[in-house]
């Protein structure tokens, strides 16, 4: 407890799933917190459990993939808080309509564009304005959610989405090549299958033609833990890399998975 105590962190995506786990186990450790989501309620509830452990916090309504939009977290936490020493940024998915290998039709180039933007561009976007006043107070931990897909091919995903979360990860290394000499370190954490909204057993039941219990089931078969996480398995990690023990991991794609396809 309090090993965060006087640090400032900004998680994006912070409304629900892992990104509100994430927000609310840094305020435990005692960081004060802003959230950004596109939806305001999510975060407005995200920050009063923080404010309920005794830190501050401030919900930002932010769009992830408009440029201005994404940075304003980070901006608000600069002006309301004077620093950031913690960026998370969680913000990740699949936008539009996606064909394998496209159809050549606007609306699949668009969606991958999109794809792109929302998971890697937004990254790049909040870091590139945090880094700066990472760089004067001489400490920094950028956290990139990345995906077990930044890892793997996945047959029957969208490429956009593979390409996306393999980008996560060539960034967090480079970046982390890049300030690795002034106190600030880069990571990213690929999640495995996790309770969270995104996690659909019964669509993905009924594309299948199975029933959601299989569904699941298949999906705890992938991992040696047989198991789907939760969203504060992953918080865990985050926390730590967070932390001063964390201080000499960086560069690292690392997975918090239960032993996916090993």
């Amino acid at each position: 407890m309090g090993t965060l105590t006087g640090r400032v962190a900004v998680v994006t995506g912070g409304g629900r799933g892992i990104g509100r786990a994430i927000a609310l186990k840094l305020a435990s450790e005692g960081a004060d917190i802003v959230v950004s989501s596109r939806t305001q309620a999510e975060i407005t509830a995200t920050v009063e459990e923080s404010e309920a452990m005794g830190v501050r916090a401030l919900a930002v309504t932010a769009d992830a993939t408009q440029r201005a939009s994404a940075r304003e977290p980070v901006l608000r936490a600069l002006t309301e808080f004077g620093r950031v020493d913690i960026l998370v940024n969680n913000v990740g998915g699949l936008v539009g309509f996606h064909a394998a290998f496209g159809d050549g039709s606007d609306a699949a180039d668009d969606s991958f564009e999109a794809t792109m933007v929302l998971n890697v561009t937004s990254a790049w976007w909040t870091t590139a304005q945090a880094l700066p006043a990472m760089k004067d107070n001489g400490f920094g931990r950028v956290i990139n959610i990345g995906s077990t897909e930044s890892l793997l091919a996945n047959p029957g995903c969208p490429a956009a989405y593979i390409a996306g979360k393999h980008a996560v990860a060539g960034l967090t290394k480079q970046l982390a090549q890049d300030v690795g000499d002034s106190g600030i370190t880069v990571n990213c954490i690929c999640p495995g299958w996790t309770n969270t909204s995104m996690v659909d057993f019964e669509a993905m039941a009924a594309h299948n033609g199975t029933t959601s219990a299989e569904a699941r089931a298949h999906a705890e078969e992938m991992s040696a833990q047989r198991c789907i996480l939760e969203p504060e398995d992953i918080a865990a990690m985050a926390a730590f890399l967070a932390s001063d023990e964390g201080k000499r991991i960086t560069g690292q794609v690392i997975s918090v998975d239960g032993g996916y396809r090993l």
